[in-house]
Parts: C-alpha cells; structure tokens; sequence
C-alpha cells in the first residue's frame, strides 16, 4: 500500500473510528481521561478523544510529533477532526499541514536489516482521513506535502543504511535510480579520474586512506529556462564512514559516524523533490562522497594540498575533513555548476551541539536576503534554524598557517562551529552563502531524521528569479 493512499484530506468520513481533540475547557463526555496526550476511547460514539489540556498552550511542534509518534504504532484506519484542534495557537490550515506532514513521517516503514519473523514484524500501517473543509496554507499543496514526505523518507533511509553497505559507489547507484528519469533533471556522478583531473584534492586527500574510491554526485534541474544563469548550488557533506583519520576518534566518538553523510543524503533528496514537484527554478546538488578511514597512504597532519580553486591548505587535523570535502563541492558547484548562490549542509562540528542542542540547526550566512528567506521556508516548513555570526576572528584563525593559505582548524580551541564556517567562506567567491550545521539536529536516537528536506523544497519553491 503506498503511502498517498493511507493519508488523504476529505471533508467526508471514511471509517468506522473517529479521532477528536479536546481541551480542558469543554469536555464532552464524563469518561474522557484528563491526562495531556492521553487518549480515550468512548465506544457509542466511536471516537477517540485525545486530550490536550489548555487550549492557549498547544504549540505546533507538540502536535506534530504526537501524530508522529501517534502514527508509527497505530494500526486503526481513522478520521482526524481537524477542526477539533483548533485552539487560541494554531488556526486549522496550519493544524492540517502539521498533521499530514506528521503522518507522512510517522508511517514511513523504517530501515531494517531485522530477519522476518513474528517477534520482530512491523506492524500493519493504518489509513489516515483528515476530516477539513479548509485549505492548506497558501505556500504547500497536498501534492507537495507528499513528494516532499517521499523525500524525507529517502533521506532517512540512506542515513540509517550501516557503513559497510552505504558506501560512495553505492550512494551514487541509490541516488542515479532515484533521479532516473524525471522531467528537466539530469545526474552524472563523477569517478576517481575525473575528481583527480579536476584537481579535487581536498576531497581525495580525505579518501586516501579508504579502499572505496570517492565519489561525486551532481544533479543538475532546469525548471526555469528563462532565467538559465540563475542558479541555486546545494552541497551536501557525504562522508560515508568518519574515523576521524590519523586524528583518531575515541570508541565512544565512533558511534554514529554512519550519520556523516547525512548532509548529502538531504540535499539530494531535496533535490529531487523539488525536481519531481516541478519547482519553477535552476539547482545544481553537488554531494561530496568519501569514507574518511586510515590506511597506509592516509593522509598525515600537517601535509598541504591544493584545493580545486587554489587555495592550499594545511591540514593540522584529520578530523576535521568534512569542511575540506565541502570546499571542492563549493567550489565545483561555482565554476562548473556556474551557480550564484550557494546552501550547504552537513554534520560538521560537535560544537553546534553544546551552542543549540539538539532540536536546532545553527545556520551561518554572509548574505542577509539569502538567510531571510530561507529562515521564511523553514518557519513554513516548522524546522528550526538559529543564526550564528561569522566574526572576523574567526576568518583570521582559519588563516592562521605559516606555510599554507588556510589551516583546516584553528589554533583556538573555542568558537568551533564559527570557525568551520569562516573556512567553507573561504571558498564561496563571493557568493551569497548559507551554511547549515546540522550536526545537533541530523540524526537522533540512532535514526536518520531527514532534517531540513521540507525547508529546502519550501526555500526553492518560495524562490522567484529575478
């Protein structure tokens, strides 16, 4: 059963079974528990009724992941009252979006290598009717909500694929079967020889150590020929499996290295979301895919290399590879990509954790409009970013070598996040720039979350050339 056919919005009941919100100010049967989230059912009205406590206190986020949680145990077709949950916050058009974007996550079958059996089966989905006669918000559309819940779900499974079978090649191969053949989409993925002679040597300085050849994946969509040169370049970290090199992680610091790539893995899903709705606009993903490990021809502290744009760089940790990756997909998505303002995400510091935990995204930009109005999708989209400055400081430590242009860390121990964003600046050429760190908000309780897929589609969707 797909999943279009387990959520639709009709102004009709569809089953036997009814879900209805209720507030503390007006509880229509004696029976209801009052307990927030607890849900009740009152069998000769057939209708469960979940109770919410205080009308003036319910927030989007506490809606949104109870049908999240809701949805991926629940087993019972329903219709969902929508207009039962409208309260002094949230007006129903923004109650239904959240509660279908909620169940498109929610009844997504997770990845699993699990052997079938009665123990461990996947319980059966249920069938979902949001009972409104309202519209969504102007800015989403039923179909939107859809493509982009089937590209939130790509994401989250290429995150939670296990290392030794989600390396470069095989990334490549997942993200070419699900680009093939969509309107005004093309995807070439880039080998060994052909990083090499495009002079990428901060990404293969990286891969040296891996026997998996690095890979880039390159996604290029017209959906707006008449403005042919304006061009939106996504970058996406994909570093496969992070050892951390020669600069070596602790065991400990291992676990969950598998979600390297989880930048990557967004991106590309964004984009052929965007590709698959349509979107009147011109995008190039480029994804950077390497393994970072150690081997005999690894990479050494303070070895430099050149990048694809010239700068040299003398790598003073190892561990700090996913900003040099990153670098030469900035730098391919400028000159080959010909793209004029850059987005680039990945799980790049631990220090964005301590700053914004793990519920919000730092976001650093050298251009206000850029930020604005990719801050305006993410509202949308109900995903929460927060801007950092890049200070001056921070552009000085990452100059900081004696011996090459740029260091890939800084001397400093403090200011992390700041510091990996004043490098990836480095290679921007002036161009509007929006890094995202989702390193906090990625991945969680050892699953992929997809995160800022919606953001980006509603960003490319939101976006007019001018």
């Amino acid at each position: 059963m797909t999943q279009d056919k387990q959520i639709k919005i009709n102004d009709k009941a569809a089953y036997q079974l009814k879900l209805s919100a209720v507030f503390e100010d007006k509880i229509p049967h004696e029976l209801i528990v009052k307990k927030k989230y607890k849900l009740t059912l009152i069998s000769e009205t057939k209708t469960y009724y979940l109770y919410l406590g205080n009308n003036k206190k319910l927030t989007r986020n506490e809606l949104y992941h109870f049908f999240l949680t809701f949805s991926s145990t629940n087993n019972q077709d329903l219709d969902i009252d929508v207009k039962s949950f409208i309260c002094a916050t949230l007006d129903e058009s923004i109650v239904l979006q959240t509660i279908a974007e909620a169940l498109w996550y929610g009844i997504h079958e997770v990845y699993t290598l699990k052997s079938k059996n009665k123990e461990n089966k996947e319980p059966t989905k249920a069938n979902y009717n949001l009972l409104s006669e309202t519209n969504l918000p102007s800015y989403t559309s039923q179909t939107q909500i859809a493509i982009q819940g089937e590209g939130i779900n790509l994401a989250r499974n290429l995150q939670d694929m296990p290392p030794n079978l989600l390396y470069p090649e095989r990334f490549a191969q997942e993200i070419q079967g699900e680009a093939k053949d969509i309107k005004n989409l093309t995807v070439k993925v880039l080998g060994q020889k052909e990083i090499s002679d495009l002079k990428m040597n901060l990404l293969l300085a990286v891969n040296a150590g891996s026997h998996h050849d690095a890979r880039v994946v390159v996604l290029e969509y017209q959906g707006n020929p008449q403005f042919e040169t304006d061009i939106l370049g996504l970058v996406g970290k994909g570093i496969t499996f992070d050892s951390g090199g020669y600069s070596l992680k602790s065991p400990a610091a291992m676990k969950g290295m598998k979600f390297d790539m989880s930048g990557a893995a967004i991106v590309c899903s964004a984009g052929i979301a965007a590709a698959r709705l349509q979107l009147k606009l011109n995008f190039i993903v480029v994804a950077c895919l390497t393994e970072n490990k150690i081997g005999g021809h690894a990479t050494l502290v303070e070895t430099v290399f050149t990048s694809m744009n010239g700068k040299t760089v003398e790598i003073n940790n190892t561990d700090a590879e996913g900003r040099l990756v990153l670098a030469d997909g900035i730098t391919y998505a400028i000159q080959k990509g010909k793209a004029q303002r850059i987005i680039e995400l990945s799980t790049l510091t631990g220090a964005i954790l301590v700053t914004l935990g793990n519920y919000m995204t730092g976001a650093f930009s050298t251009d206000d409009e850029l930020f604005h109005d990719f801050n305006v999708a993410a509202q949308q989209a109900n995903e929460e970013i927060w801007r950092l400055p890049i200070h001056q400081q921070n552009v000085l430590n990452m100059r900081s070598s004696k011996i090459a242009d740029l260091s890939n860390i800084s001397k400093d121990p403090y200011g992390g996040s700041a510091n990996a964003a004043a490098f990836l600046q480095e290679f921007s050429e002036n161009k509007p720039f929006l890094h995202l760190d989702i390193a906090g908000t990625a991945f969680k309780n050892d699953r992929g979350n997809g995160v800022l897929v919606k953001s980006l589609v509603q960003y490319m969707k939101n976006y007019r050339s001018k």
